[in-house]
């Protein structure tokens, strides 16, 4: 079990913020509205080791070799870097330093082309949440607007296996599509964790909280049943996500979500975005409103 848990957990990732080089790149960063952001079960987390984990992506995402930390939590800073970090792909080994006072970054592209590949990364990150309304609507719309985006501009490719790819490629599989929907809703100061059923179908899904309650939430059901045009994967219970043992990255259980508020989107066949109201046409001649303050 823990080592099918380690190998999901390596195609999997989360999180991040922007920097950059050249004079014209930093003044391109501090435009940016990207943080660090720690996937919510792992909130609780040891804030020493949360302190070093952020000052590891950050010298990743400014390319830097050396970094000066406690390597005595480096089991929970590897823990929290290859979950919830999206640029992990662009490393190639972290190891430490002779003198264990940190930590030797090496990466697998040039210092120019990973500056490049973080700019990008970053720059698509922010074209999403503005998109998504990020600053204009509160979190729930947000949530639901992250959730659209997805699904109606992502497409399932099996080949693509990182949250980092996905986001340049426009495509990916369940596993890292999943994960960019948590990382965008993170950045908008939403909660949202990684979530799998190795014993059933399920598979791996998102869980995030949505008008006070936690969730499932599918995009991939959408993508691939209705190209994006229902919300079938939206806001689920244990029954409509089709499990009751899911775990999270570290194993420990999910808390079982049996609210049935949302249970008509599971016949859902199409929406309409009317101002503060989702007006949901159903497959069984009903209809479904979400609202929004």
């Amino acid at each position: 079990m823990k080592k099918l848990v380690c190998a999901i957990i390596s195609v999997v990732m989360i999180t991040v913020m922007f920097t950059a080089c050249s004079n014209k790149e930093n003044s391109e960063t501090e435009k940016t509205d990207i943080n660090v952001t720690i996937d919510s079960h792992y909130q609780s987390t040891d804030e020493s080791a949360k302190r070093a984990y952020e000052k590891l992506c950050n010298a990743v995402i400014k390319g830097e070799k050396e970094v000066k930390f406690n390597v005595s939590l480096m089991d929970s800073v590897n823990q929290l870097f290859y979950t919830c970090f999206p640029l992990y792909p662009l490393v190639e080994s972290i190891n430490v330093l002779d003198d264990s006072s940190g930590v030797k970054v090496t990466y697998k592209n040039s210092d120019e082309e990973h500056l490049k590949l973080v700019s990008r990364f970053f720059e698509k990150i922010d074209e999403i949440k503005a998109q998504c309304g990020y600053g204009k609507v509160n979190t729930d719309r947000y949530i639901f607007n992250v959730y659209t985006y997805i699904t109606k501009n992502f497409s399932v490719d099996n080949s693509v296996l990182t949250t980092f790819d996905t986001v340049m490629q426009g495509k990916g599989y369940s596993a890292p599509i999943c994960s960019l929907f948590e990382y965008l809703v993170l950045q908008g100061d939403g909660n949202a964790s990684h979530i799998m059923n190795v014993n059933s179908a399920a598979g791996i899904i998102s869980y995030a909280e949505f008008k006070g309650k936690w969730y499932y939430f599918n995009p991939v059901l959408d993508i691939e049943n209705n190209k994006g045009n229902a919300l079938t994967g939206f806001a689920m219970n244990d029954s409509r996500a089709g499990g009751s043992d899911f775990k999270y990255t570290d194993e420990s259980p999910v808390d079982k979500v049996t609210d049935k508020t949302f249970d008509k989107l599971k016949n859902s066949k199409s929406y309409e975005i009317d101002g503060n109201k989702v007006n949901v046409t159903c497959g069984d001649n009903s209809s479904f409103v979400i609202e929004f303050n």
